[in-house]
């Protein structure tokens, strides 16, 4: 089966399209460990780890608002940035991922335009929903996890943040 793929130059604003991966993400126990054990064994690195808190003015789960605490590990891998996160504290997503599958790849991030709001009601209009929602303190930067499981066999983030505009 051959899937066509036409570039296009004027793509309708209310259109979804996703061109590039820019980073993939797993969901672990416990960062610094996983980060130290992927430098040391694999080479890959160095990761740089940031703790985050979101409160609920600027987070969501399914739409309902929650705060929570996440520590990220980033480190380039080529094109790619690898995401290591875990939840230090609140309810999140990720726990339900543990839950369910034990650490692994929990999804990939994709830019998307700003605001961050128009791009979650082209998704909202094709019958996909949020999982998870955090904005920055700009509200029209953020990150969303679209509910793709079903659709796609992963989970696609999207990230609109001015840096890739």
């Amino acid at each position: 089966m051959v899937i066509k793929d036409e570039r296009e130059k004027n793509i309708p604003e209310d259109r979804i399209l996703l061109r590039e991966i820019v980073h993939a993400c797993v969901v672990v126990r416990d960062v610094e460990k996983t980060a130290r054990n992927l430098s040391e064994r694999f080479g890959i690195g160095p990761f740089e780890v940031r703790l985050k808190s979101y409160p609920e003015s600027q987070a969501s789960i399914r739409g309902e608002p929650v705060a929570y605490t996440l520590k990220f590990a980033y480190a380039r891998v080529g094109p790619i940035t690898l995401e290591l996160v875990e939840t230090v504290e609140g309810r999140t997503i990720y726990q339900e991922f543990l839950k369910e599958h034990g650490e692994g790849l929990h999804h990939l991030g994709f830019p998307t335009p700003l605001p961050l709001d128009e791009e979650l009601e082209k998704w909202d209009r094709m019958g996909i929903r949020p999982l998870q929602v955090s904005r920055l303190d700009d509200p029209e930067e953020g990150w969303a996890y679209m509910d793709t499981q079903e659709l796609a066999g992963f989970i696609l983030e999207i990230l609109s943040f001015k840096k890739y505009q």
